[in-house]
């Protein structure tokens, strides 16, 4: 049997929270170690599938991308005073943490960064836009986690891929190689990602195993632009159950409100 879904980016970034929380990295660091959870949009919504109950998203996030018609300040963000701190989760307890380089001194191979992305390209490597002039949040995990072994989960939608190469995309950009006046917001870098993508197939395969999901196009007007189109593919039983169960999921889930100052 086959049907077709369309999920809008709130939607994708519930599944792809709901299925972090399936994943064997996470399940052994929430059990028996340690995990850091970066600030960002698709990491607000693993932040409340963890404390099971709704946050105020739009302020766990560093840097952001919005559609600002006021002042055109698209690659913007969230002031620090107002961002909300970011978590430590250590053998199944939240800690709010002040200094992530600081804890992610105290990290081994035994526990785990979240860190989401915004841009895949075609080789299934991830890059963060890099706004502070030193890397930011991704600038302190890196060498630490690369250095020591530390996997590091980047959950990212589908609708960032790019047909560029990342490490190339690196190279041409820099946050002090533009002119302020000519970018709509903060200039940026980029940074590539050594980590595992963890992209909205990725939740399915882990939420639906019987079910095989195949991403067939994207975009929409109005509250689905943005949003992803995929066919599904199974036994009648396992389609439909899978079919009402992400139903569900869209009538309960609420738009997405980014903070803009």
């Amino acid at each position: 049997m086959k049907s077709l879904i369309v999920l809008t980016q709130p939607e994708c970034k519930r599944i792809i929270a709901k299925g972090i929380l399936k994943h064997p990295h996470f399940k052994h660091s929430y059990e028996k170690g340690k995990i850091f959870l970066a600030r960002g949009s698709t990491n607000a919504y693993i932040l409340e599938e963890i404390k099971k109950e709704a946050i105020e998203k739009q302020f766990y996030v560093a840097g952001q991308i919005t559609g600002d018609k006021e002042i055109i300040k698209r690659y913007g963000g969230v002031s620090s005073n107002k961002r909300m701190k970011e978590i430590v989760l250590e053998k199944k307890q939240i800690r709010e943490i002040d200094d992530s380089k600081q804890e992610l001194e105290k990290f081994s191979s035994e526990d785990l960064i979240i860190k989401g992305g915004n841009i895949l390209d075609d080789n299934y490597v991830a890059g963060v836009y890099m706004a502070h002039p030193n890397g930011g949040t991704i600038g302190n995990i890196l060498p630490i986690a690369v250095a020591r072994g530390i996997p590091i989960l980047v959950p990212i939608s589908l609708i960032k891929r790019s047909s560029e190469d990342v490490f190339i995309l690196a190279q041409l950009m820099g946050n002090e190689t533009f002119k302020p006046e000519l970018v709509m917001g903060h200039p940026i870098g980029i940074m590539p990602i050594i980590g595992e993508v963890f992209t909205e197939l990725d939740a399915f395969e882990l939420l639906f195993p019987e079910v095989e999901f195949v991403h067939i196009g994207s975009g929409g007007v109005g509250k689905a632009e943005g949003s992803l189109h995929f066919l599904m593919i199974g036994e009648e039983d396992k389609v439909k159950n899978a079919f009402n169960e992400i139903k569900k999921l869209i009538e309960n889930e609420k738009d997405y409100q980014p903070f803009i100052e």
